[in-house]
């Protein structure tokens, strides 16, 4: 039986994040119930803001993530507004910053300031590197990581240059691992009853998506090396170019579907050949293997070769594109796409929780916040007075 409470109902965080990793981490906490303030400065605000595409002045990238927020705006640099902060952290459980390391220290808002007024806190930082370490004051974007990480020169054709990958992935599991680290901290402090440090970075998540890649390595000493849309480890997996221009991924991925591709696509000179047996030895002869394929998949038209390898029990799908992949019946079955009434832009659909749960519902419940559309109702919640409020107006603490 669904019911209606969530399992962060009644956790309170406080959201100090930018742009893309940290409002994401809280994003999927807000979700999943918490009541999640999302502060911002009193100038532009959040620079996701300014990221086109817009409509009616509001950014997808903003609207996506920060939905089931409410929205505070603070000088921090004010020392009236870091007072605000610290009376809101006494009332908090969690409090996400993805400022430079030493920024939040700057404005006497460490982690030692605010984990002496609230024990119980769980202070989430994001940072680029982590908050020790030779590299810890450096800055870092999702591309900079990207080409740091190694992942960069893995990405893209084998003789062609370094390539960026198409979504910003770094960031957005960074987020993920972030909000798993605060779930599992409140269950620490359930059971101890003290909150503590979350230090989460994009190196960390980089090395950590390296994965078998940089096992590999440490294992053998063997450096990856850029392959396409091929894997290290399998062949033939990869995209292939239909006699129609479209694309498809043929997933050969084991020996059983090696041979069903090669009875479908009639390769039979390749049927027996030793080189092509086993998985290893298709990965060692890929060039030639795969140089076979591509030549055999160039006679068909995309959507015959699609129906031809579904019959054989072959694993190969379309390369869509976004627009068709948001317009796949799976994708609306799977209840990816909600809708929310936004207060200047009518009804807009957005991009659902992408876990499902039998006994609870999250979702998007509300639409990303205005600019300080709550911040009177939070200063009244933590006990501010009309009159401490138009002070703190007053002296462009808040907007």
């Amino acid at each position: 039986m669904v019911t209606p409470a969530l399992s962060l109902d009644g956790v309170r965080v406080i959201d100090l994040s930018r742009v893309l990793a940290g409002p994401f981490c809280g994003m999927l906490l807000a979700d999943m119930g918490a009541d999640v303030i999302k502060v911002e400065d009193t100038g532009a605000g959040d620079e996701s803001r300014t990221w086109p595409p817009h409509k009616g002045g509001e950014s997808a990238a903003y609207l996506v993530i920060n939905r089931n927020k409410r929205d505070l705006t603070l000088d921090l640099k004010a020392p009236d507004g870091a007072a605000v902060l610290r009376n809101l952290v006494k009332r908090a459980d969690v409090l996400i910053e993805n400022f430079r390391t030493g920024t939040m220290e700057g404005f006497g808002l460490g982690y030692d300031v605010l984990s002496a007024l609230n024990p119980g806190l769980i202070y989430c930082s994001i940072s680029a590197f982590g908050r020790t370490g030779p590299r810890k004051d450096g800055a870092g974007y999702e591309a900079l990581m990207q080409a740091f990480s190694g992942i960069m020169s893995i990405t893209g054709e084998p003789d062609g240059p370094p390539v960026r990958a198409g979504v910003s992935f770094l960031d957005l599991t960074t987020g993920i691992f972030s909000a798993f680290g605060i779930a599992n901290a409140l269950l620490h402090r359930a059971t101890t009853g003290l909150g503590q440090r979350v230090d989460a970075s994009l190196l960390e998540t980089a090395v950590t998506l390296l994965n078998y890649h940089a096992e590999g390595f440490l294992l053998t000493g063997a450096v990856p090396k850029a392959l396409g849309s091929s894997h290290p480890s399998l062949s033939p997996y990869r995209t292939f170019r239909c006699r129609d221009g479209q694309w498809v991924f043929i997933a050969g991925a084991n020996d059983r579907f090696w041979q069903r591709l090669v009875v479908a696509l009639d390769l039979g000179a390749l049927r027996n050949d030793e080189r092509f047996a086993k998985n290893l030895g298709r990965v060692r002869h890929r060039v030639e293997l795969e140089a076979a394929v591509a030549d055999a998949i160039a006679k068909y038209d995309r959507e015959p070769l699609l129906k031809l390898l579904e019959d054989a029990g072959v694993p190969a799908t379309p390369v869509n594109t976004v627009d068709q992949v948001m317009n796949d019946p799976q994708t609306a079955a799977r209840q990816m796409i909600e809708r929310v009434l936004h207060p200047t832009l009518g009804e807009i659909p957005v991009i659902g929780t992408p876990v499902k749960y039998s006994r609870m519902r999250p979702g998007v419940r509300t639409p990303a916040p205005l600019q300080s559309e709550h911040t009177d109702e939070v200063l009244a919640e933590w006990g501010y007075s009309a009159d401490e409020i138009d002070a703190l107006r007053a002296k462009k603490v808040i907007l």
